[in-house]
């Protein structure tokens, strides 16, 4: 490295562009077999797949919010048509999407390597801090997780926004600034924190591109103000765009606003520690004392260079603190209201900010590089800070591999989400013990905290330990009173004890609670029907569907209590409502209430038609070979029915039995 020809790799740029390129793919590469995470991958993209697998849909990218929905306190157009077009390559496969978040990493590194040159430090500096950029473990989440390329993609445009408007000034104008205000258009749609980089960009062109020599306030001033216009037009355009979007979102004080800015207090060190001590990464990462510290420790280290480089008038060291300050400090006045037991804050949201502490970080290096004794050092140390780093950053990027990992990842670091919805997961799988085991976890981790009693609930119910789950439903509902959710699950278990009093008061207080809540009125009606109350039950479902068109169970349930009713037509027409909501198509007892349906009108045909489809989807289903032994006795079948009986019998139906005895001796 001392010696530029036996070191060409550190001071040859074509070496540097290739190694800035090849080392992230090696590390990120992995990341292109990788399956949805379940965590907002499947929000964004594979519940609104029909907005996002069609072209034509760009246009309404700009009328949603992040998740496609009609109102959200999240606005980027541009991420969501990034997504959009990687959907016209791959479909629902995710491969497409990662390699276009490793190209967006891989063009960001190699940005960083261009504009901390335009900051007139070495080619050797600017390569050494790209690549700690390329393989730093913190931004893992960043490339590896599909939903974070909000944060990357503006970590992109924001170093191209600076590159082109320093090109602006110092090569030919008007391409550059053509270019310059393209990137600011799309970058202002693409997350909401881009609307703070003109004030880096004035603080730029006054104290790094206009030297001391050139300084003439009235000249320079009129040279910005095509940029100022451009920028004021395009975020006056922007504000109006997403005003549509984010106004009455019902974000509340608590989640939005200056308590979530103080209860966030920590992050600022948090970060700073994971990025110089990059331990225990997270994929719900929560607060930690030692990184808190750590941060603290380096937080004031970077104060200090900043003043002595300010003292020297080295300005971009102090804009490297203001950027690393613009773009990390809005995000903390947003909070989610579960944030201590799900995650204070996310890994990729620190891919911008760092940014800044990266320009700080370079400055001080190219300074001591100057320095013999610490050449020598920094050749034996940093390449094993990249080593370290690079393994770090493939192991954490493996975290998003899928669901399972992500929740692994979280209970490995005592993450109380995480565990709780790790034992839902095992509860699911028929592993009783270990769902046990890991809920009692997470409550011993948050004994005050609702969402835990709330799981172990779950967890009981689907045990079959009813009481036990009316009880913990009832703590939860003593730590959060209004809570929903805990109200319905209450209602249910008392529906099940026979409760029926205490189980429509349940449910009567969470319609109170929340009255748009589609899931408030299924169960409402569920109740109706379990007490034969069909009209209710009718009545209560229909308000359901009126609220979630899309909401599949209500038309089920209502075709039940139109059976009852003997409403077989209108049962049939509920059926195929509920058939045409995606994940239900394979759903075995849709089929089966259409057979029955079609049997009760001598339509024995169709009757056999949908109730060999349910079995086919189920063999296992009992009450679907009754209702077949029931339609073959309908056509005088007796010899099939009865093997339908026997074979209903032996999977455990018990209404089977008094039919079996008279028809199959």
């Amino acid at each position: 490295m001392l010696n530029q020809k036996n070191n060409f790799i550190f001071y040859d740029k074509r070496w540097h562009v290739v190694l800035l390129i090849l080392i992230p793919i090696v590390i990120y590469f992995q990341c292109i077999g990788f399956d949805y995470t379940n965590f907002d991958d499947n929000g964004i993209l594979l519940e609104k797949f029909n907005i996002v697998s069609d072209i034509k849909n760009i246009l309404v990218a700009f009328k949603v919010d992040a998740f496609f929905n009609p109102k959200g306190d999240f606005y980027r157009p541009v991420q969501n048509i990034t997504y959009m077009l990687d959907a016209q390559v791959s479909g629902r496969s995710l491969w497409m999407f990662h390699i276009t978040n490793l190209l967006i990493h891989v063009c960001t590194v190699i940005s960083i390597y261009v504009f901390l040159q335009k900051l007139q430090l070495k080619r050797q500096t600017a390569f050494f801090m790209a690549l700690l950029f390329a393989v730093h473990p913190l931004f893992a989440s960043g490339v590896a997780w599909v939903p974070s390329r909000g944060d990357i993609l503006i970590g992109l445009l924001g170093l191209l926004l600076f590159i082109t408007f320093y090109n602006c000034f110092k090569k030919n104008k008007w391409l550059w600034f053509g270019l310059h205000t393209l990137t600011f258009i799309i970058i202002l749609f693409t997350k909401e924190t881009s609307i703070l980089f003109p004030i880096l960009l004035v603080y730029f062109y006054f104290f790094l591109i206009i030297t001391p020599q050139e300084f003439s306030f009235k000249k320079n001033t009129l040279a910005i103000i095509p940029f100022v216009i451009v920028w004021i037009i395009g975020i006056l355009f922007y504000l109006f765009l997403r005003h549509k979007v984010s106004s009455n979102t019902g974000a509340t004080a608590d989640v939005f606003g200056i308590i979530p800015f103080f209860k966030n207090n920590t992050v600022i060190p948090t970060i700073i520690g994971k990025f110089f001590v990059p331990i225990r990464l997270s994929t719900f990462p929560l607060y930690e004392n030692i990184s808190t510290i750590i941060g603290i420790v380096f937080l004031l280290a970077l104060l200090f260079i900043t003043i002595e480089f300010t003292k020297n008038k080295k300005w971009a060291v102090l804009m490297g603190l203001l950027w690393f300050g613009l773009f990390a400090i809005p995000p903390t006045i947003y909070r989610l209201e579960n944030a201590d037991i799900f995650f204070n804050y996310l890994e990729h949201r620190t891919y911008l900010p760092m940014i800044g502490i990266l320009i700080i970080l370079s400055f001080w290096i190219n300074n001591k590089l100057e320095q013999p004794k610490f050449k020598s050092i920094f050749k034996f140390v940093f390449p094993l800070v990249i080593l370290f780093f690079g393994i770090a950053a493939y192991i954490h990027g493996a975290d998003y591999k899928n669901g399972n990992t992500v929740r692994l990842r979280g209970v490995q670091l005592n993450n109380p989400s995480s565990i709780a919805s790790y034992a839902v997961d095992c509860i699911a799988n028929g592993d009783t013990a270990n769902a046990l085991k890991y809920i009692e976890k997470a409550i011993e981790l948050t004994p005050k905290d609702a969402t835990m009693f709330f799981e172990r609930g779950k967890i009981r119910s689907k045990m079959g330990q009813h009481e036990l789950a009316e009880n913990d439903y009832s703590i939860a509902l003593g730590l959060a009173p209004n809570a929903s959710d805990a109200l319905m699950a209450r209602s249910v278990e008392r529906r099940y004890l026979k409760k029926y009093e205490s189980a429509f008061r349940d449910i009567f207080k969470a319609i109170t609670a929340d009255s748009l809540n589609p899931k408030v009125y299924n169960s409402l009606g569920n109740l109706f029907f379990e007490l034969r109350n069909c009209e209710e039950a009718i009545n209560s479902y229909t308000k359901a569907i009126q609220l979630q068109p899309s909401f599949y169970e209500p038309y089920n349930n209502r075709a039940c209590a139109k059976i009852l009713l003997k409403d077989y037509k209108g049962a049939i027409k509920d059926c195929y409502a509920a058939l045409n909501y995606g994940k239900n198509k394979n759903n075995p007892i849709i089929y089966n209430n259409i057979g029955f349906s079609y049997r009760e009108l001598q339509i024995t045909d169709s009757a056999f038609f949908y109730i060999d489809k349910a079995i086919s989807i189920k063999p296992d289903f009992a009450q679907a070979y009754y209702e077949r032994s029931k339609t073959n006795y309908a056509i005088k079948n007796i010899s099939a029915a009865c093997l339908d009986l026997k074979k209903s019998l032996a999977l455990g139906f018990i209404d089977t039995i008094i039919l079996e005895k008279k028809f199959c001796k």
